[in-house]
């Protein structure tokens, strides 16, 4: 390695094979053009074409294979093959210390392809005039006029958030008293705490835990698919995920008894990790908390008690409605916000599921319910 400088910035760079070391956030060096990169000539004023799925699981599968091989020459940890910014370009990303590894072909790549960002940058923003504009119509006519410009002045606008949560139910009262559910939620609340404190160095476990999706389980830590139920990324999925406990949990450990319920919880969790890692989009955020892990209970919970009135909050409405109809609205929920990133998932999870993830959680709960109830 030798060291180019970009600025105030020292990249590290093989003058021979031309792949480059990034440090966390110097990547923006080469996105934002300050980084001289060689073969971008060709680039000048052709769009790039857009990321072939095809040719981006190639080239993945390549990475993959080369990131085996290879450690972090900041920490020596494990290195992952993932998909830049979903532009088709693989890069290696350690995931402990956010340094990244990228080979010559995909340093001129992303140059290419963020220079023609960077030049036609009054485009995108007329472009981007020109959504907002659409957006603010469609708000004026769903919401009133009142409540745009109130938006716009930086007041507070009362606009629903797109969640589907329970908020309690009609079931008959839990025999006896579900210490496995309040002992998950309270386990999950005081590491969310301790998470958010820093405590004893915990503030980088959760990175550590999470789900890559996708790239199959060579770079999955030891233990990670069932430890990651118990982290979250944020406090709306920890409240969403506490919630879903709290309101289905206790009557589906009822149902099972503590023991039984506490291994279904991991063995539904470790299920939907197990199907976000292997068949999750490439790209997607890794993921982390107990989402999958309460799907199962709500597949469980569909299976013992189909026609219990379940109160519910759906996209800034609370209605009653059977447990069945309830699981449509989730799975409506899910198929809607479980492809993958989208617009508001730094706001509601910043490491969410995938529908695989999801659905592979709920089919193993409402299968586990199924065989409980066989030996009933």
């Amino acid at each position: 390695m030798d060291t180019v400088t970009s600025g105030e910035v020292a990249i590290d760079r093989c003058r021979t094979c031309g792949v480059a070391w990034f440090d966390f956030g110097e990547i923006r060096e080469l996105t934002e053009g300050r980084l001289d990169a060689d073969g971008e000539e060709d680039a000048a004023g052709a769009a790039p074409s857009p990321p072939d799925p095809g040719k981006t699981a190639a080239r993945l599968a390549q990475a993959r294979k080369e990131a085996a091989g290879l450690s972090c020459p900041r920490c020596s940890r494990a290195l992952q093959a993932i998909d830049f910014q979903l532009t088709g370009t693989p890069v290696l990303l350690c995931r402990s210390c956010g340094g990244m590894l990228v080979p010559r072909p995909s340093v001129a790549d992303l140059s290419a392809r963020y220079r023609f960002q960077r030049d036609h940058a009054a485009l995108y923003a007329s472009l981007g005039a020109s959504m907002a504009e659409e957006i603010r119509g469609r708000l004026d006519r769903k919401y009133g006029p009142d409540a745009t410009a109130a938006a716009g002045r930086g007041e507070v606008v009362p606009l629903p958030l797109p969640l589907v949560v329970p908020l309690g139910d009609a079931a008959p009262a839990a025999r006896r008293l579900p210490l496995v559910t309040y002992g998950i939620l309270g386990l999950m609340l005081a590491l969310h705490f301790l998470v958010s404190a820093g405590a004893n160095g915990m503030g980088a476990l959760p990175g550590r835990l999470a789900l890559p999706a996708g790239t199959g389980f060579s770079s999955v830590p030891r233990f990670a698919l069932l430890l990651s139920p118990f982290f979250h990324a944020g406090w709306i999925p920890l409240a969403v995920g506490c919630l879903f406990l709290y309101v289905l949990g206790d009557n589906v450990e009822d149902r099972m008894g503590r023991s039984p319920f506490l291994l279904f919880f991991l063995f539904c969790g470790a299920v939907a990790g197990a199907a976000h890692v292997l068949w999750g989009a490439s790209g997607a955020p890794s993921a982390l908390g107990s989402a999958g892990a309460v799907a199962a209970v709500l597949g469980a919970y569909l299976v013992f008690f189909p026609d219990v009135p379940i109160e519910m909050y759906g996209m800034g409405r609370v209605v009653t409605v059977p447990a069945y109809l309830f699981a449509c609205a989730w799975a409506v929920a899910v198929f809607l916000w479980g492809w993958g990133p989208g617009p508001l998932s730094d706001l509601l999870n910043p490491a969410p599921y995938t529908l695989p993830g999801h659905l592979a959680g709920f089919a193993a709960g409402a299968g586990a319910a199924v065989l409980c109830r066989s030996f009933e």
